[in-house]
């Protein structure tokens, strides 16, 4: 009888729900029975005519309201009557316009154009943009003003790019913003992140975690991002995919906004902005604060920074305006981007982190980074005629950082060797140890900083002619000067009162006086050099010429660059001062690339695009000059890239698709390991390396019930090695050591999912109020394979790792009010159900039992944070 009513009471629940459901859906029908008149039309912003997306379209004085698509697209279904029609974009004027409706007829509203807020755009957008989504609408997406806005209270600035296809977001950061991007299979450092028109790559690594990266949820307006190749404005820029920030700009009207977030383990942000508006001399400037704190999302991975951004321009006359751009940056955070093994996760968790105790009851990392950075950025707009302009930018960036790592025994005991308690280290007792000692490498352990003082200045200009509406031309040209220093220092002695270092080769072996501190301005100027220094610099000069033709029903581009690096390296701790070889001749490498696309609507709905090109760019620093002294990789040569795609695109008022198909071969790549070697090898130099990319990508989007939108993004891709490597093999005297051919070809590329799906469902319940549920899966990455794996078979197995999913939700309310006071409350949660899995793979011991020992970085457990911003 129990089971008997058991099953009647599920029968009668489910009985319920669909009779709940179906009232639920009368009033909806009721109205679309009565609605018998259609408007449509497309948001754009006014001064460039670009789409805008999420902007609220809505009937005054009702509660009727629709909301446009990434194409600004809106369509209504109205009853027959007069409207007057409003439509609201966040930092964008609203705009009302007078509508008639009549019964069974379409009635198109044409471009609904908003008048922005700020001011300047113009020259900034004409050296400093890159794309126009409307001419490449497949590849490229704008991301609206209102996901910035609830992306501006976080500090991972990747997070805007979850779910879009073949990226792979990396989570080697220590919560403080500064993981990178893999975007189809390709390593981070081959994409470009680009901040106001400079480039935030490292020009020694390629490496886009700039200390600045960080603040670019701050001080961004507007994000381009491209996946593959990507229109470009400067001579060298990276083929695999472009981020592409333009800064805020000062508003028209004087204003105040202040934002304030909070989140998992202690996450506060705290941010003010201040615009002056437009004066009576055309001069206007907008000033942004920002503090940032907490232990990150990792456990025991703290952090603090302050940011400032400072922007000004003025229009000098119709023919010359300037824009100046300066951000600063100072930060504390502890790293988390040290992979430990696979057994000591499992064994603490995965918010463990093996460079954190405590020392006098406070929390201390030996494994972090901190510094001050800053980037000034001077843009000249002279309008030389009519068709003719002349954009010139002169960009200086600063920095002074360090990180640390532990260095030095204690009772004959690395530091990676040392007891542990719940992971964490006792410090307490390493102060005890090393109390009135005297500290050298041998005997007792400090905190050391591998140290950096960098500069980095240039100078782009680029002539813009337009031939007509329909035809312009570029021409640019580009300078950069970059010189880094690289030593060794002391950061923290942990009770020492003094500290030798034997390894200055110069044979100084005095203690160190002048040490590195973390404060709220990093002192690093006055440290004194220990250990290991080197000066890098590197020379660029480039000059880049484009093409494009708009036609009825099509577009057109084709552009070329060419540029030439001068590298040279200065090592002053491996040779006597006297030793003429203290200093690299500097060798010269030329770099190119050529390109062209196609896009061609079939109507209003259907377009079709191709897309073609190929570079050459010179190895980086770090793999020229691999060891730690001026030794020269001979093996590394320029990498090819040969680069084709094809798309199919629809767009309408309830639909977006866009189905893509990308090949892609890249030659000559170089490779540095220094993982899983024997005990006489320092590294292994892997040269030669051809990798083949190909795969498909799929971006949709479907409204229904009026204002909810469905979004599916997956990608699929095949991305292998190629070919078989010849791996060399060094000792610490740069010696050879071994050399052989490695069966490469057919493997996999490492740390990126060549399958994954991305889905989000949007509820628009409330004029202003977006809720959304997101769910993406990987289905699975794949480990490096090292130069050893093959010592014991010829075809070793490759780790896969198992697939994995992260299910999400936001919520973001946006409320204009009569006096143009704004209020946006966000809230979001990642990794609800806490799912815990391996994000990065270094190592690939694939033996049976020792996959516990590879060494790994694991993904974020469930955070969370929330917050709100004012405008008034």
């Amino acid at each position: 009888m129990k089971t008997i009513r058991t099953i009647n009471s599920r029968i009668a629940n489910t009985v319920i729900k669909l009779v709940l459901l179906v009232f639920a859906l009368i009033p909806q029908t009721k109205i679309f029975a009565q609605q018998a008149a259609t408007i449509d039309g497309r948001v754009t912003e006014e001064e460039f005519n670009e789409p805008l997306e999420k902007a609220i379209v809505q009937i005054k004085g009702t509660s009727i309201y629709t909301v446009t698509n990434r194409f600004g697209y809106f369509s209504m279904l109205l009853p027959s009557a007069f409207f007057e029609l409003e439509a609201i974009h966040p930092d964008i004027f609203s705009e009302f316009y007078n509508v008639s409706t009549y019964e069974g007829i379409l009635t198109p509203i044409g471009a609904v154009r908003l008048e922005p807020v700020a001011v300047g755009r113009l020259a900034q957008r004409d050296i400093a943009a890159r794309v126009n989504i409307a001419q490449h609408p497949a590849a490229t997406r704008n991301t609206p003003v209102i996901d910035l806005l609830n992306q501006s209270g976080g500090t991972d600035f990747n997070q805007l790019f979850v779910g879009q296809p073949s990226v792979y977001l990396l989570e080697n950061g220590g919560g403080y913003g500064s993981s990178e991007i893999s975007l189809r299979g390709f390593s981070a450092n081959q994409n470009q992140v680009v901040f106001n028109g400079v480039s935030l790559n490292n020009p020694e690594t390629g490496r886009m975690n700039s200390s600045l990266y960080p603040g670019l949820n701050d001080w961004a307006q507007h994000v381009q991002f491209t996946a593959g190749m990507a229109s470009g404005k400067q001579s060298e820029l990276g083929q695999t995919g472009l981020i592409n920030v333009l800064p805020f700009m000062p508003n028209k009207k004087s204003g105040v906004r202040l934002l304030s977030s909070t989140g998992v383990n202690g996450y506060l942000k705290t941010a003010a902005t201040i615009h002056s508006g437009v004066s009576k001399r055309n001069l206007a400037f907008s000033l942004k604060l920002d503090r940032t704190a907490g232990d990150g999302v990792p456990d025991f991975t703290g952090f603090e920074s302050y940011g400032l951004y400072f922007n000004l321009h003025k229009e000098i006359s119709h023919m010359h305006s300037i824009l100046f751009t300066s951000v600063l940056k100072s930060w504390q955070a502890d790293l988390r981007n040290r992979p430990d093994s696979v057994a000591r996760t499992s064994l603490y968790g995965i918010d463990y982190n093996s460079e954190w105790g405590l020392l006098d009851n406070k929390e201390l990392g030996w494994n972090g980074s901190f510094g001050l950075a800053n980037l000034s950025v001077l843009t000249h707009h002279w309008h030389l005629r009519v068709n003719t302009k002349l954009v010139s930018q002169l960009y200086a960036e600063l920095e002074n950082s360090a990180q640390t790592y532990p260095g030095g025994y204690m009772n004959g005991m690395l530091p990676d060797q040392l007891p542990r308690d719940r992971g964490l280290i006792d410090y307490d007792t390493i102060a005890i140890y090393n109390a009135n000692r005297v500290i050298s490498e041998n005997d007792g352990i400090s905190i050391l900083a591998a140290a950096n003082r960098t500069t980095r200045f240039g100078l782009q200009s680029q002539l813009i002619h337009e031939f007509d509406k329909n035809t312009q031309f570029y021409m640019a040209a580009d300078l950069e000067q970059y010189t880094a220093d690289h030593f060794g220092a002391v950061n923290n002695l942990l009770g020492a009162d003094e500290f030798l270092s034997e390894a200055d080769l110069n044979g100084n072996s005095e203690a160190v006086q002048n040490f590195l501190e973390s404060s709220f301005l990093p002192k690093t100027g006055s440290a004194e050099p220990v250990d290991y220094h080197y000066k890098s610099q590197i020379r660029k000069a480039g000059f880049s010429i484009k093409a494009q033709k708009t036609g009825n029903h099509a577009f057109g581009y084709a552009e070329g660059a060419f540029y030439i690096k001068s590298l040279q390296r200065e090592d002053y701790y491996s040779y006597l001062n006297s030793d003429s070889q203290q200093k690299t001749d500097w060798i010269n490498q030329v770099g190119w690339r050529v390109q062209s696309g196609i896009t061609y609507r079939l109507n209003s709905i259907h377009s079709l695009q191709l897309n073609g090109g190929a570079s050459s760019s010179p190895v980086r620093f770090d793999v020229l000059f691999p060891a730690e002294n001026n030794w020269e990789n001979t093996a590394a040569k320029n990498q090819n890239l040969f680069s084709g795609e094809m798309a199919y695109v629809l767009s309408s008022g309830r639909f977006f698709l866009s189905l893509r198909g990308y090949a892609m071969y890249q030659q000559n790549r170089t490779d540095i390991q220094r993982l899983m070697l024997n005990e006489d090898e320092s590294l292994a130099v892997l040269s030669g390396i051809n990798q083949f990319h190909r795969g498909v990508e799929f971006s949709g989007q479907m409204k229904y019930f009026k204002r909810f939108n469905l979004y599916v993004n997956a990608s699929y891709g095949e991305w292998t090695l190629d070919n078989s490597v010849l791996a060399q093999t060094y000792d610490t005297n740069n010696q050879l050591v071994s050399e052989t051919n490695l069966p490469f070809s057919g493997y996999q590329t490492d740390n990126a999912a060549p399958k994954s799906i991305y889905i989000k469902n949007e509820f628009n319940f409330y004029k202003g109020l977006e809720i959304n549920l997101n769910y993406y899966r990987s289905f699975g990455t794949y480990a490096p394979m090292m130069v050893h794996d093959f010592d014991q078979t010829e075809t070793p197995e490759q780790i896969k790792l198992p697939a994995f999913d992260k299910l999400g939700a936001g919520l973001n309310y946006y409320h204009q009010f009569r006096k143009k006071w704004t209020i946006n409350i966000f809230a979001e949660v990642q990794n609800i159900l806490g799912s815990q899995y391996i994000n990065q793979l270094f190592t690939n011991e694939s033996e049976v039992g020792m996959f516990r020992s590879n060494m790994a970085l694991y993904g974020k457990n469930t955070s969370w944070r929330a917050g709100l911003s004012l405008n008034f």
